[in-house]
């Protein structure tokens, strides 16, 4: 096969890459994970509480007990346990499939080797792909609470592409990982108590309704069926712009925000001058002019398509808003209030409705409890103590 890196593969070597072999130059064959899942981070129950008794330490015959599952018609399968556990089975689906890594032979000299071949770089991007699917699907928990509880409630910690449960199956993917380089791995153990430490009662979760998962997943599999990847990355940015909310981290936020909405407002402006393109006739020269120029800012295009009544007064207002402050946050470093990235979110969730045709909505719940406060004599107390 050639060079891998700084490793070599020749044909007579093939058979030691796909069976065991003592010879430590071998770096065999792989294959990349068929499952892939998060575990929701604020913890949560699905469906109903578990009696407290049976959960105060791990018991993966509760923890575990699967509540819901779901073949999704885009060919991904998913699986959802009873501790806010969600897996998904990628291995059949296009986009991001389970794939094999080529094995090679280690040089004599074994230093600075790196893995830098075809099939490992396209399955570090399919993991990424993986992850904001992932995130997606948390969008869309938040869209289904929303809309079917009413219930506003932090949206859960974003996903990336290390952070994720991996395996080859539904049930190897739940191994517990005992890391400090990944801190939702430690969360889960923790709040699971995978260790066994003596507690009186298990960590608080809240609840997330059978309806409201099974209702994400119908959302979730809607927009994978569009086949659009640029649409998985725009949700995911949206979703990282409310995250981004919740932390109080208002210029990403809007930064963020106003970034898919220009995207979307992109889309509807190439619509409108391919509508207009198709009902006049007008000269090559300046047909082209038109699909190709980047002459107009965004201020004009959204006054341009709310004029022509692609854009109500009202979302136009939203943008406006969104737009301004934006600019002021990248330009002057003016921190956006809490309305403006309001309007900018909202003016997000509108232009998905109208360009996409997808119905998503996001929380911007503020977390809080970032600034603890001591009562004034417990302070005045351990400030007589320190002075002493």
């Amino acid at each position: 096969m050639g060079n891998l890196s700084r490793g070599q593969r020749t044909p007579e070597d093939d058979i030691l890459f796909r069976t065991p072999t003592k010879d430590r130059a071998i770096v065999p064959d792989g294959i990349t994970p068929a499952v892939e899942g998060y575990f929701r981070i604020p913890a949560v129950w699905i469906g109903d509480v578990p009696d407290s008794d049976s959960t105060i330490y791990l018991n993966p015959r509760v923890h575990h007990r699967v509540v819901t599952e779901r073949k999704l018609l885009c060919g991904i399968n998913s699986r959802v346990l009873l501790d806010g556990t969600f897996l998904f089975d990628f291995s059949s689906w296009p986009e991001a499939p389970q794939i094999e890594i080529p094995g090679y032979r280690l040089p004599v000299d074994r230093k600075g080797i790196q893995r830098t071949d075809f099939a490992q770089m396209k399955a570090e991007t399919y993991a990424v792909v993986r992850a904001q699917v992932m995130n997606v699907h948390q969008a869309c928990l938040a869209t289904s609470e929303r809309k079917l509880i009413r219930r506003s409630a932090q949206m859960g910690l974003p996903v990336t592409l290390s952070s994720t449960l991996k395996g080859l199956s539904f049930v190897d993917a739940l191994q517990y990982r005992d890391t400090v380089d990944d801190s939702r791995a430690l969360a889960r153990s923790t709040v699971n108590n995978k260790d066994l430490v003596p507690r009186q009662s298990p960590f608080p979760r809240r609840v997330l309704e059978i309806e409201v998962v099974q209702h994400s997943l119908e959302l979730l599999d809607r927009i994978l069926k569009k086949k659009e990847p640029h649409l998985i990355r725009l949700i995911e940015s949206a979703y990282l712009a409310a995250c981004n909310c919740t932390q109080g981290r208002l210029g990403e936020a809007v930064t963020l925000a106003w970034g898919v909405c220009e995207q979307l407002l992109s889309l509807l402006w190439d619509q409108l001058i391919a509508d207009q393109i198709g009902r006049r006739k007008m000269p090559s020269s300046r047909k082209n002019r038109l699909e190709s120029s980047r002459d107009y800012s965004a201020s004009v295009i959204i006054e341009i398509l709310e004029i022509d009544g692609r854009l109500d007064f009202e979302t136009y207002q939203l943008l406006e808003t969104a737009r301004k402050s934006r600019n002021d946050w990248a330009h002057k470093m003016k921190e956006p209030s809490s309305v403006e990235v309001s309007a900018a979110v909202r003016g997000m969730e509108r232009l998905f409705e109208l360009v996409k045709g997808v119905d998503i909505l996001f929380q911007m719940t503020f977390q809080g409890g970032g600034v603890p406060q001591w009562n004034i004599w417990i302070w005045e107390a351990l400030k007589d103590r320190l002075d002493r």
